[in-house]
């Protein structure tokens, strides 16, 4: 399967509220007791931690990845853009993803990325995947195979498929190899782990191969005090013939620190505050987060508002974000 690729288009939103939408959660337990015949998923409340509601003082706003209160788990996304909507529909269902529909596709683009997925891929086993792409994107046919060894540390992933993009039409192969170890060192936890991919087509006599590099840390010195940090790097060496299965150099650091307040049983009580940084080493984006964490009576996290400030480049594309984040209790 082809590899996945961050987006640089989430570094230009202007103001992105992540929530686990604060009135959505307020209101539905009032529906349920009101109508008892409404049976909410057990998991329903806690689906909401993925879900956002986009704005840009430019374009877009809408909501994305909001939770239907229906087994399966589905996700529906109606965002507004400046010439298209997106409007799109997924799923994950014991390791298999279904999704459909337009997507983002820039906020000035024309048309929305008509997209059709059906992908199936466990941690283990037999995986496959059919994905169906318009707006210049690729489609694939592909089909593989997961095993673990050395004691289940490290897995290896096999895939064969068919792709194509504009006018090019390319069979390929790919191979993964993932592994990571975790150490404690008194009060410090930490990881590190490495991922070495290659990716063949014979048809067009092209090869790529790229290793993932991450690191990781993270301690609680103190009670309440939770401290994070993590670096990422990413090297590559090749070529492709089909856009979408490029990769580039890349590296990223992130650090947190985390204070939170035991919980008092007061409708509303301060829950904690979270300081956050992050780095693009490659683009030269920097970001820092200030958030505030409010425990409010019988919501599954606790939630509240987040400012940012993002440094742009020589100066340049700075400004401030605004957020609602939410965080497990």
């Amino acid at each position: 399967m082809p590899p996945i690729r961050r987006s640089s288009h989430r570094s230009r939103v202007l103001k992105t509220v992540r929530a686990g939408l604060g009135l959505a959660t307020l209101i539905l337990p009032v529906a349920h007791a009101q109508a008892p015949l409404l049976r909410l998923p057990n998991n329903y409340m806690s689906r909401f931690g993925s879900s956002e509601v986009a704005y840009t003082t430019a374009t877009g706003y809408g909501v994305r990845y909001i939770p239907l209160p229906t087994d399966p788990d589905i996700r529906l996304s109606v965002v507004k853009q400046a010439n298209y909507w997106e409007i799109n529909a997924g799923s994950r269902v014991n390791d298999t993803t279904l999704a459909g529909g337009v997507y983002f596709n820039g906020y000035g683009a024309a048309a929305g990325i008509p997209r059709m997925e059906y992908t199936h891929n466990p941690d283990l086993g037999v995986q496959y995947s059919a994905l169906v792409q318009g707006s210049g994107l690729h489609s694939h046919l592909s089909g593989g195979y997961a095993v673990r060894v050395l004691g289940n540390r490290v897995r290896v992933l096999g895939t064969a498929g068919i792709a194509t993009q504009a006018d090019v039409v390319a069979p390929y192969t790919q191979a993964e190899v993932a592994g990571s170890v975790d150490r404690t060192f008194g009060k410090v936890n930490a990881s590190a782990g490495a991922t070495v991919r290659t990716s063949l087509f014979p048809a067009q006599g092209q090869a790529l191969g790229n290793v993932d590099l991450y690191v990781a840390a993270s301690s609680s010195p103190l009670p309440g005090l939770s401290l994070a940090a993590a670096h990422f790097e990413r090297f590559v060496v090749g070529s492709v013939p089909l856009p979408d299965f490029g990769m580039g150099r890349y590296e990223e650091s992130s650090a947190w620190a985390l204070y939170r307040w035991p919980a008092t049983g007061h409708l509303i009580s301060l829950g904690g505050v979270r300081g956050r940084a992050g780095r693009n080493w490659i683009s030269g984006y920097t970001t820092v987060w200030a958030d505030v964490l409010l425990d409010v009576r019988g919501l599954p996290n606790l939630m509240g508002p987040g400012v940012g400030y993002q440094f742009g480049p020589d100066g340049k594309d700075s400004r401030w974000l605004v957020t609602l984040v939410t965080l497990g209790r």
